[in-house]
Parts: C-alpha cells; structure tokens; sequence
C-alpha cells in the first residue's frame, strides 16, 4: 500500500494544476471523488468474502484461500492508484482545494489527499475479516510451536498499525517536502528578487529534499513504535557481527507490532542517522541463530549499498521531472498536455517494472551477505561445503564467491519459517521481493556453484553502475536546464557582497 501511497503524493508534489481537465463543473468533479472514494472499498467488500469463502469451503489448504486474498489486495492496490491518480489529473479536484484553502501552506494538498486516505481506511476495514483469519492461522502455529501467544489483532489496532506503517511512513517524510514545495510556490517571486535566478525555487526544493531524506529514519522511528533492544545475549550477538562486518548503525530497536508480524528493516543512508529494526514477533517466534540470518540480511542492504542506489534511483525521477518544469513555461495547452503523458508513462514503466526489477535483484543480493554473515559468525558447518572443504584454506568472507551450504540452509529455514509466521504463501512473489521460495532454492543454488554465484554478483555490479551512471547523467542535465552553477555563484556574490 505504501507504494500507492508514494505514487499519489508524487502526483501532487509534482502536478500543483491537472494537466487534463476534462471535468472542471464542481458538481462533476465532486461526484467522480466520490466515486473514487467508493470503488476500491467496494471491491474490497466482495474481495473479504471470496477470500472466506474459500477458507470455509477448503479449511484443509488455507493457501488457497490467501492466493485469493493476496490476488484480491493487489488489484484493490491498482484501482487505488488509478481512481485517485485519475482524479488528480483529470478533474479540477486539486484546483477546488486550492480554492478552498486558501493561501495557506500544506493545507491544499493535504485535502486534494482526503477523499484518498479515506478510501484506503474503509478499504482496510472492509479486508480486515480476511486479514483477521490469515493472522489466526499464524497464531495457531505459534501455538503448536508453543511460543509466546498474543491475541489477534482488533479493528483498531489493525487500522492503527496499518496507518503507522503504509500511510503515515511515506506521509509524514513527504509532508516536509509538500510545504517546501507551496512555500517555493507562494514566494516564488521573493525567492527571484532575493536571488536573481530564474530556478532558485527549484534549488530550494531539492535541498529540502535531501535534507527530509537525511533525518527521515528519526522521523520513522517515532512514527513505528520502537524501542532499544535490551542489552542481552543477542544483543552482544548482534553486535560483534556489525563490529566484523565494519557495519555502523546508530541503534538496534525493536519494533512493536503487537506480536503481530515477523519482519526486521534498516532506514539509514548515513550511519548516524541509521537504524535497525526487529520486530517484537521474530524475537518471540525465532531462535538467535535464525535471528542473526535476517539480521544478516539487513547489514547486506547496508554494507551493498542498497539505500544509496534506491535514492539515485529517485534522484533521476527528480532529475526528470526538473527537466520537464524547466521547458514547461514555453509549451502551448497541448504540449504540456503531451509531455505530461510521456513523462507519467516514463515515470510509471520506471517505477512500475524496472524499480521491481531491481530491488528484487537487490533482495537476493542481501540474501546472499545473510549467507556469509551466518558463516563469518561462527556457524559450524554439518554439510558437504565448498567453502570449508578440507583443501581449502579460505576463511569465511562477506564478500567472497563462495558461501557456506550450511548457512544457507539455515538461512533457507528462516526465509521459510518468516513466510510461515506471517502467514504468507511461500510461492507468493511481490512486486519488491521474489517468492519466499525462489529465494531459498536461489542460496541453495549459489551454495553448490561459486561460478553463479560471480555471474550474479556481476549482473548486480553492472545494474549498480548504470544507475549511478544514470543518476549522474541526469543530475548533470537537470543543473545545466536550472543554470545551477550560475544561481549558486550568484547567491554567493549577494551574500557576501
């Protein structure tokens, strides 16, 4: 859902008019709102009942019963998008609350997201039986695993945890930008006259915009319920596997679900501001060892980079849509209605397949460090191995081509045990991560062939430098379309005189 949720808010960060009005009567635009608000709940509602339908009629494969509700929650998503980016761009919805809020900052936006929110609450509430029963299968097998036992979630705390974490993670950042973003707007020609540059506005924003990425994770933090984890056995643990891996993070917390959810996360581009995340159910429900191969896991995004190659990725989408204000001034109605549509189609093949492309590259490569981390800790390996077979000499690496087959098949057990737990079908792919399944065989496979294991660290290195290429390439354009160097020297000449 948060991804929805990005794409929403990038429309109205990016588009502050709708380049389409096709409906401009307030009557009309009003109704088209409301229906947009009404569908996605609709099909939710129909969604819940064939999903436990499924569940009453064949109880002895649950998993039938959560590919429908998965199937079901993934064209709710599409249809969340797509009513609500409809409304955005062909109505003259965002006009009427600009009208309607006046002069102030933030406030027009946040309405224009309104009638969006509110469609994902009802949705949620019309899913949250179906969600409710897939949890109570997972509660049976903490259960008969005898592990700690919490009760399933309530309504409330299902919308609550819900908000916290696929709105209000990507709102609240995105807010700081939104305000940037109307102030620049509304004192645009302050902004000129201070400056002398033509594109100051738009060098504003984008500083505000690293600057919300930089203390974003303290932000999130406090937005997801979190606490230090207590000092203990894995936490001395946890520990000594960053002081080998060179990896620094500000804190270790555990993240507060209810007992909910089986998960961990890191938020952080720069150690200072980085953080890493155990939920309190994989504390309860997994075993150190397993524990420490997630936790692996999340080091491998850090210590491969991965956030750093995400937000060039972004920068380039910034970078896209600077070129495009910078030649909108001098466009007629119907070639910025034009360019418009190739930019959103740009943006939504980028984002749609290539950024699920690469993060799923990006996930097994995490896979693959988690691998070696569990090795380079201490794991003993039971199982006919390359890397400790008797004639080698090779020590256990976070970086070397082969990796341990018994750290993968623990590390194997946990990606299993994780699915298992949240109550996940293993053969489930996303649009983010591969199935819990072909991440398990995909180890298990580099386990026995270093030689793939070098092809796919390859095609992961190649993947690194065309985006960082890319990044640059773009970054350049977009300085040299806002006359970067010259707005930056002359600020410098005004305010030292």
């Amino acid at each position: 859902m948060y991804l929805v949720v990005i794409a929403v808010l990038a429309i109205v960060l990016t588009f502050p008019t709708p380049p389409y009005k096709w409906l401009t009567a307030p009557s009309l635009t009003l109704s088209l709102v409301a229906l947009a608000t009404l569908i996605p709940p609709a099909v939710g509602f129909f969604v819940n009942r064939l999903a436990l339908r499924r569940f009453e009629i064949d109880p002895e494969h649950p998993s039938h019963g959560q590919f429908v509700f998965g199937r079901g929650v993934f064209i709710i998503q599409n249809l969340l998008a797509l009513c609500h980016i409809a409304v955005l761009f062909c109505t003259n919805w965002m006009d009427l609350c600009r009208q309607t809020a006046g002069v102030w900052l933030l406030l027009p936006g946040l309405l224009a997201m309104v009638p969006f929110l509110f469609s994902i609450l009802l949705t949620w509430i019309m899913v949250y039986p179906s969600d409710r029963a897939i949890r109570q299968l997972a509660v049976e097998i903490y259960l008969f695993r005898n592990r700690p036992l919490r009760p399933v979630w309530s309504l409330g705390q299902y919308l609550m945890f819900n908000l916290r974490h696929q709105v209000l993670f990507i709102l609240v950042p995105m807010l700081f930008i939104l305000a940037a973003r109307d102030a620049v707007v509304h004192y645009d020609e302050q902004i000129r006259a201070a400056t002398g540059q033509e594109f100051a506005g738009d060098i504003l924003l984008g500083c505000s915009a690293i600057v919300v990425a930089l203390i974003a994770p303290e932000v999130l933090r406090h937005i997801w319920v979190t606490q230090r984890l207590p000092d203990g056995p894995l936490r001395d643990r946890l520990q000594t596997i960053c002081k080998k891996l060179n990896m620094r993070c500000r804190e270790i917390l555990v993240w507060r679900s209810g007992g909910m959810i089986v998960n961990a996360a890191v938020m952080g581009v720069v150690a200072p501001m980085r953080y890493v995340l155990i939920t309190d159910a994989m504390l309860e429900q997994l075993d150190d060892t397993k524990i420490e191969a997630v936790f692996g896991h999340e080091a491998g995004h850090v210590k491969r980079h991965h956030i750093l190659f995400f937000l060039l990725f972004a920068l380039i989408s910034g970078c896209i849509v600077t070129i495009f204000s910078a030649h909108v001034h001098g466009m007629t109605r119907t070639e910025y209605q034009i360019a418009a549509a190739v930019l959103g189609a740009l943006l939504l093949c980028k984002w749609g397949m290539l950024f699920g492309w690469v993060s799923r590259r990006f996930e097994r490569q995490a896979d693959v460090f988690g691998v070696r981390t569990l090795a380079l800790s201490g794991l003993p390996c039971t199982l006919p191995c390359k890397l400790h077979a008797d004639d080698s000499s090779e020590q256990p690496s976070p970086y070397g081509d082969k990796i341990c087959a018994t750290a993968a098949q623990v590390f194997s057990h946990a990606l299993n045990e994780v699915a298992l737990l949240n109550g996940m079908r293993p053969e489930a792919r996303s649009w983010r991560h591969s199935s819990i399944s072909s991440r398990s065989r995909f180890v298990q496979r580099l386990a026995g062939d270093p030689e793939h294991t070098r092809r796919f660290e390859r095609l992961v290195l190649t993947v690194k430098v065309v985006i960082f290429a890319l990044a640059a390439t773009a970054s350049v354009w977009a300085c040299v379309e806002i006359r970067l160097w010259e707005s930056v020297l002359e600020i410098v000449r005004r305010l030292w005189g």
